[in-house]
């Protein structure tokens, strides 16, 4: 059952999909009425799962349920997935893009994730930088501290060996 996003709880569990590319407007528009009609149809075993996607960057789609009501199953969160290798073989875009996204006022830069150590030594990515970082305990915690600054995410490891 879709609910705004706004509307949904702190607790409520997230799941981050960034594509590899930007979104134009009629992708945009598809996507966004894919999505609603996916998350209107969601249910874990029969059970409507409380749920709404948010679009950022026009590039990374959050998906958000409220598992206090009920609580996504194996099957409902492939199902969620599915969407997405859907949309990957309709829209021919990559939506398990594994780069590391750098954050530009409104609008992302990718950098391949195998070679994200020297990005950072050619200074590229910095520990203030803001990340685009692909996992989040729960809403809450993607409501304040997503995007992350580098440095308070999984890259911090680089910036304490490139200040050594």
């Amino acid at each position: 059952m879709y609910v705004e996003f706004q509307q949904l709880p702190a607790h409520s569990r997230v799941w981050i999909y960034q594509a590899n590319k930007v979104f134009n407007e009629q992708e945009l528009t598809f996507i966004q009425s894919y999505l609603k009609q996916a998350v209107q149809d969601w249910n874990a075993h029969g059970a409507p799962l409380a749920s709404s996607f948010q679009i950022r960057y026009n590039q990374i789609i959050v998906i958000a349920v409220d598992e206090h009501l009920h609580a996504a199953s194996g099957c409902s969160i492939d199902a969620s997935t599915g969407w997405f290798k859907d949309l990957a073989f309709q829209m021919g875009i990559n939506f398990f893009d594994r780069s590391v996204a750098l954050v530009q006022e409104d609008s992302l830069i990718l950098f391949p994730l195998l070679g994200i150590k020297q990005v950072v030594a050619k200074g590229k990515i910095s520990p203030d930088s803001l990340i685009a970082i692909p996992q989040v305990k729960d809403l809450a915690d993607y409501r304040a501290h997503w995007p992350a600054q580098a440095n308070d995410s999984w890259l911090k490891k680089y910036f304490v060996a490139a200040s050594v």
